[in-house]
């Protein structure tokens, strides 16, 4: 116990020494232990630590200064930020401004702006810069509408002058760029054939560039015929780089659709056969297939190469050429089946582009009929958005006929397709094009609609893998899904589904398909419509009733006829709700008209006793009037009477 008390009494002085020798704001913990255990002191500072082994040791001074020294450079750095901050308010204080966040003049600074870049522009160009100042004052007046003839011809050639032996620098610059455009517009010919001269070597650097490119497509369009064969040939083994380029691209298409031969159009094919042909031409390789024709060992490279080719373009989406959708129509008819599968599973969500143009409406084709399910609901539904467009094109139409032949899910195919065409119906039915996708859903491949070339193409892809369903089953699962709306649209719009022969033949097809209470409906529409005195349509430019008119009067003949058909299958027919509205005023004006008289002869042919009988009853009182008349109708319908 005593000894206790002693080493007690001996650490007192030891830790007075050691709360001096830290920092005030550190802690010190006195711990008590048991009998068994001597006291422990805890001292916790952030860089000092005093720790007990054995015996009670005596402190220890810190070993790590380094980290207080640290806070005291946060502390005076921050002492010395507000000093500064201080002095900025003092110093505005005195200017007598009380604003602290003082707003910038952004007119200088803009000014400021332009006048460095013009200085780094003027270093860049050194020589040049003066030249390019002066050539945008000539360019200023020469794009102007006012100049005349006169005076674009001395400035063109002040501006050639200027900037002869530097277009194939100056041409790659933006500002210049234009310059030079509207220099090639209304220059000479002699002055643009010798700026095609100049720019020959640069052409295919000029098309890959964004403002270049151009000045090559204001030559292909102003320029003679040197000179766009002269670009073509610049060209000329560099086909596949440009056309996986996605600023050449375009231009390569434009010269190619609208300028290339036909043997200039054969050559840029070759190029993607293989390198062989980037320098040397043949004449007689006119397809994919002539290349192996007699060596049946390259068909394998040859193949290869054309991928590897077109994988690279459709990678980069740069499909909208058809120079490309050529070379894949070409790819499709030779490959093996799983270079097939590969390639339509790059081209499937591409199928609105390739149905812009012949080839790659045929391409589009073939990936619907031998794509997978998958393939084909992807294909949907890259079309959906275009429905419109593609239906109402000259060879994307194609397209669509395909689809509805060989998609077996067709309550996909109507909520992907049939809703959107469903949507645009009568400016789709307006169109030459938009009415033969109407007619392939009410009357698929019916030859009184279709060309036979059109059934046969059609025909190519019903021994696909992937349809299971039977055609007949398919068609009329579409046709029940269109035909209600179709009669809707045909009782509501009525004068505008009989204004022209065209039109009316699509009205015609659709009335053929329909039943139920909404033929009725449709019928009686169009009886009021033609039995309207008022009614006229106009044709070649010139207005006439509508029962003089030769294309409605071959529809209502036919839809007459179809009665028979109707009879048979004991249905409501067009005669039967035609002769409640025949009344004398209507008959009298009907027989006016030689077409208004065999109109009359049709109903009485090929309607039932009953209807026939009706009408012969109405035509008796105008017998007289019938005699007056010297046209062949009128004639033909006294026999009848008699």
């Amino acid at each position: 116990m005593k000894r206790r008390e002693k080493e007690a009494v001996s650490l007192k002085p030891i830790i007075k020494k050691a709360k001096t020798a830290v920092d005030p704001t550190a802690k010190v913990n006195i711990i008590k232990s048991s009998a068994a255990k001597l006291k422990k002191v805890d001292i916790s500072q952030k860089n000092d630590a005093l720790e007990k082994k054995g015996k009670f040791q005596k402190p220890t001074a810190a070993k790590k200064p380094a980290k207080a020294d640290k806070s005291q450079k946060l502390f005076d750095k921050i002492n010395n930020k507000k000093k500064r901050l201080q002095t900025q308010v003092q110093h505005k204080s005195t200017n007598g401004s009380t604003d602290t966040t003082e707003k910038p003049d952004w007119l200088e600074f803009k000014k400021q702006k332009k006048e460095l870049r013009e200085k780094r522009r003027e270093k860049r160009l050194t020589n040049a810069y003066d030249v390019t100042v002066k050539a945008k004052k000539i360019g200023e007046k020469l794009r102007r509408a006012d100049c005349s003839k006169e005076e674009r011809v001395e400035l063109t050639t002040q501006l050639y002058e200027l900037l002869k032996g530097q277009f194939s620098k100056l041409v790659f610059m933006h500002d210049m760029a234009r310059i030079v455009q509207w220099l090639l517009k209304y220059c000479t010919s002699e002055i643009r054939k010798n700026v095609t001269d100049e720019l020959q070597k640069s052409i295919v650097l000029m098309l890959q560039s964004k403002y270049a490119k151009n000045c090559v497509k204001t030559l292909l369009k102003h320029g003679t015929d040197e000179i766009r064969a002269m670009i073509i040939a610049a060209c000329s083994g560099n086909i596949v780089r440009l056309a996986s380029h996605s600023v050449s691209a375009p231009v390569l298409e434009l010269a190619y659709s609208s300028w290339a031969t036909d043997a200039d159009k054969l050559y840029f094919k070759q190029e993607f056969y293989g390198d062989m042909y980037k320098l040397a031409k043949d004449s007689q390789i006119k397809t994919l297939a002539d290349v192996y024709k007699l060596a049946g060992d390259m068909k394998s490279a040859t193949l290869s190469a054309v991928k590897g080719n077109l994988i690279k373009i459709l990678n980069k989406k740069l499909i909208n050429t058809s120079l490309v959708h050529s070379v894949l129509l070409e790819f499709l008819r030779n490959c093996t089946k799983d270079d097939r599968d590969e390639m339509i599973t790059m081209v499937r969500s591409l199928i609105a582009e390739l149905s812009q143009t012949k080839d790659g409406a045929k391409s589009a084709m073939i990936c619907l009929w031998h794509g997978t399910k998958k393939d084909r609901k992807l294909a949907m539904k890259a079309l959906k958005d275009q429905v419109k467009n593609v239906a109402t094109n000259e060879h994307g139409h194609m397209v669509l006929l395909a689809l509805f032949d060989c998609i077996d899910d067709t309550v996909l195919v109507k909520k992907m397709i049939l809703t959107e065409l469903l949507n645009d119906l009568t400016e789709i039915a307006s169109n030459e094009y938009g009415r033969c996708v109407i007619l392939y859903l009410v009357a698929r491949r019916d030859s009184h609609y279709f060309h036979p070339k059109v059934i046969e193409q059609l025909k190519k892809g019903d021994a696909n893998e992937t349809s299971k369903k039977p055609p007949e089953i398919r068609a009329k699962e579409l046709l029940d899904a269109v035909i209600d709306k179709l009669l809707e649209t045909v009782t509501t719009e009525v004068s505008t589904w009989l204004s022209n022969s065209s039109i009316s033949m699509v009205t015609l097809a659709i009335l053929k398909a329909g039943d139920g209470e909404k033929l009725k409906n449709a019928h009686e529409t169009i009886r009021d419509y033609i039995t309207d005195p008022e009614s006229v349509i106009m044709e070649n430019e010139k207005e006439q009733k509508v029962i003089e008119s030769s294309g409605l009067h071959m529809m209502l003949k036919k839809l007459i006829q179809n009665d028979k058909i109707l009879i048979e299958n004991k249905k409501s027919t067009f005669g039967e709700v035609l002769i409640d509205k025949l009344n004398p005023e209507v008959m009298k004006q009907w027989i006016e008209f030689n077409r208004g008289c065999f109109l009359l002869i049709t109903l009485i042919e090929n309607s039932g006793e009953t209807t026939a009988n009706i009408v012969l009853t109405k035509l008796k009182p105008l017998q007289k009037s019938l005699k007056s008349k010297k046209t062949p109708g009128a004639s033909i319908l006294l026999k009848k009477l008699k």
